[in-house]
Formats: C-alpha cells, sequence, structure tokens
C-alpha cells in the first residue's frame, strides 16, 4: 500500500506486479519482468521493496512510477537495532514442525534496509543463502501470503496457518517478535487490523475480532481469501486477495 492508499500486489506465476487505484478503480501492470516478486513493501519515500523468490536472498527496490531498468539491489546486512526505523515483518507462518511459539520469536541474523534509510525487512540464514527443503525455498519471507509494517505502540498480529490460531506480539528494535500472547483460536492465510484496532484473519471466511478478543462477525467472501490489506484514502477499504480475484469492503464506523 502506498502513501495514497493504492493497493500494489503481486501474481507471482506471471511475474508481475499491479497497481490498484480504488478512488478511480484502475488497474496497472507496473513490472511484468522476470524478477520473480513474490512479496512488497513500501518504505517512507515511496520506494517499492520486493522480496523475490530467484537468487540467494533477493531483494530489490524501485519506483513505481520509474523506467523498467532502473531498480536498486538491496544487500543483506547484519542485524541490529534500528530505532526509529520501521520493520516489516510477515503476517502469517505454516510451520511443519507446528512449532510456531518457539520458532517465530528469534531474532533474524540479516536485515534488508529501504533506500532511503527508513523501512527494513528480517530475514533469517535460510533466505539469503537460498536454502531449500525437498527443493523449494521454504523461507519466513516467500512463504508468508503477506507482510506488514509494525506500528509503534500498537499490537502485531501473526497468524499460525497450519496451527490454526492467530496471536499478538510486541516487536523489539532489531524487528524480532516478543510477549506472544493468543489473540484468537482462530488462523489462517492472513490477518490484519483496522484503525479501531479490530482484527481480521483470513481463514476460509474473514473473521473480525475487537481489540479485546470478542467475535465480532463474519465476512463472507465469494472465494477464498489469501492476503488481507487495509488502504484506500482513509484506510478504511479492506482489500481482500483472493486466488482469481480483487475484493474489497469499505468500512464505515466502528
Amino acid at each position: 500500500m502506498d502513501v495514497d492508499g493504492r493497493l500494489f500486489f503481486v501474481d507471482a506465476h506471471w511475474q508481475r506486479i499491479y497497481r490498484w487505484s480504488p478512488e478511480a478503480h484502475d488497474l496497472d501492470i507496473i513490472r511484468d519482468n522476470p524478477l520473480d516478486p513474490v512479496n512488497l513493501a513500501f518504505d517512507k519515500a515511496g520506494n517499492l521493496m520486493v522480496i523475490s523468490y530467484g537468487g540467494d536472498g533477493t531483494v530489490y527496490s524501485f519506483r513505481p512510477d520509474s523506467p523498467a531498468d532502473q531498480l536498486t539491489l538491496l544487500k543483506p546486512q547484519p542485524a541490529t537495532d534500528r530505532q526509529g526505523m520501521s520493520a516489516v515483518l510477515p503476517v502469517g507462518y505454516w510451520r511443519n514442525e507446528n512449532d510456531f511459539t518457539q520458532a517465530v520469536p528469534v531474532r533474524k541474523p540479516y536485515q534488508y534496509v529501504s533506500p532511503d534509510g527508513t523501512t527494513f525487512i528480517p530475514a533469517g540464514e535460510d533466505f539469503t543463502t537460498g536454502a531449500l527443503y525437498y527443493g523449494t525455498k521454504m523461507s519466513d519471507v516467500l512463504r508468508a501470503f503477506g507482510m506488514a509494517k509494525v506500528t509503534p505502540g500498537h499490537p502485531f498480529y501473526v497468524t499460525d496457518e497450519s496451527g490454526e490460531k492467530t496471536y499478538s506480539a510486541n516487536v523489539a528494535a532489531d524487528g524480532t517478535l516478543s510477549d506472544l500472547k493468543l489473540f484468537a483460536e482462530q488462523g489462517g492465510e492472513s490477518v490484519a487490523s483496522d484503525i479501531d484496532g479490530n482484527v481480521y484473519i483470513a481463514a476460509g471466511q474473514i473473521f473480525v475480532y475487537a481489540p479485546d478478543g470478542r467475535s465480532l462477525g463474519t465476512i463472507d467472501v465469494p472465494e477464498r481469501p489469501i492476503q488481507l490489506v487495509f488502504g484506500g484514502k482513509d484506510g478504511r477499504t479492506l482489500f481482500i486477495l483472493a486466488r482469481t480475484s480483487l475484493y474489497s469492503v469499505q468500512l464505515k464506523s466502528r
């Protein structure tokens, strides 16, 4: 999501990055060159950071309206506390070993820092080395259905897809999750929170919870949602990305 509330998303199969403008109902292809995009994040200056499946630990950045041959390759840096910077983290995990609460709140040894120095993505050694698991790359930043920027002073919500649970957590200055607390006995592909603190969990349908964990109901979607992102000019549009379609819900009030 850029500063104007426009949604950016990836079609990994066709190696395309799209931009959806909700007010104009306009869809643009931002990139369609074969650079294996998987997940996206913006820094404060409007540079788009792209986590790529290609190579060993590939993260690159570009301005959305720049020429296709203009991009910057970001190098992994040793992890350190980055006070005043924003961490971008996966919103969901699948743990084959069912060890979510032990494996997820662990410090990552590397960080990719945005061109403007305001934003960083923590990454494990399995990502930076391109390690394979049964012939497939399985690092957290590649396996997740989406990434989210940490908001200072607010809990970060992360969903355990394999365990079907969602947790709230604090985030340290180096991007490490801590103080995991069970938020809901519901988990799936993605989770997002609105500006009022309500939490939306994509797990077959969309389950909505108040900040205190009370169930507020569900949002039914014609096909299984895999990523949830809030945007629009006022931040009250819930974008729902599914296998073949993009949906949205406009929130009116609490």
